[in-house]
């Protein structure tokens, strides 16, 4: 990456730990029962929505900062592709259908080939528009535009027959994945980083510096980290209760 920013890199770091300290709960009590801990994972699950809109965000960001797009979102779809063959053989209850690294790998190779595109659009017009679509498609899932209490659409029930269009966010009721972030309505977050991604370079150079090297460096490694955490806490709870 040209012009790294080191801010970017420690933010990124504390968004991996936190999202390896949810899945800790969320394995001992969702896939190993543990009761002890349930009241815990209840309060964590409320901040949850929290962690992908910071790496979807910091991806729109980096995604102005860094060379060959296109070719590292293939590598995510490979990635993610053997993440969700992996779970259907081993763990097919704990499936992954279309988590982050699906939808960055989409929105890498999506954008990348349109991004001079994406460019042209005035910076207060496209993160104004982008943040008012993000509200706008936020409840998708749910049937619905808008916010309900304030202004809502339903949206047809036709599109919600097919689990093929889950990548959109339309499915049935019995669409089912542990890890889900469809192109509605995180795409326009992801657009929201791609323009504040234009001034990233812009930065003081006192935020371009390194401030806490052990994040920096965990922030440069997130994708390592997210791939082996899960094996090493599940591998870790079964030697610890001797179930599963």
């Amino acid at each position: 990456m040209k012009d790294r920013i080191n801010l970017i890199d420690e933010v990124r770091g504390v968004c991996i730990i936190l999202v390896v300290v949810y899945h800790l709960f969320y394995s001992m009590t969702m896939v190993f029962s543990m009761e002890a801990f349930y009241e815990i994972f209840a309060v964590m699950r409320i901040w949850q929505p929290i962690l992908p809109a910071m790496f979807i965000l910091i991806s729109g960001i980096s995604f102005q900062l860094s060379r060959n797009n296109v070719k590292r979102g293939l590598i995510l779809l490979l990635i993610s592709a053997a993440i969700t063959l992996i779970l259907w053989i081993f763990m097919p209850k704990q499936i992954i259908w279309f988590g982050i690294l699906h939808f960055l790998a989409v929105m890498n190779i999506g954008f990348g080939l349109i991004k001079k595109y994406i460019d042209k659009i005035p910076a207060v017009f496209g993160l104004i528009i982008f943040a008012f679509l993000f509200i706008l498609t936020y409840n998708v899932h749910r049937g619905y535009l808008g916010i309900e209490g304030i202004w809502s659409f339903k949206l047809p029930e036709a599109l919600y027959q097919t689990d093929l269009t889950a990548p959109i966010g339309f499915y049935t009721e019995n669409f089912r994945s542990t890890d889900y972030n469809p192109l509605l309505p995180w795409m326009f977050m992801f657009l929201i980083g791609t323009i504040l991604g234009r001034y990233a370079k812009n930065l003081p150079e006192s935020l371009k510096k390194t401030h806490i090297r052990p994040l920096a460096f965990i922030g440069r490694h997130t994708l390592i980290i997210y791939l082996v955490h899960q094996p090493v806490i599940i591998g870790a709870l079964y030697l610890f209760t001797g179930k599963f």
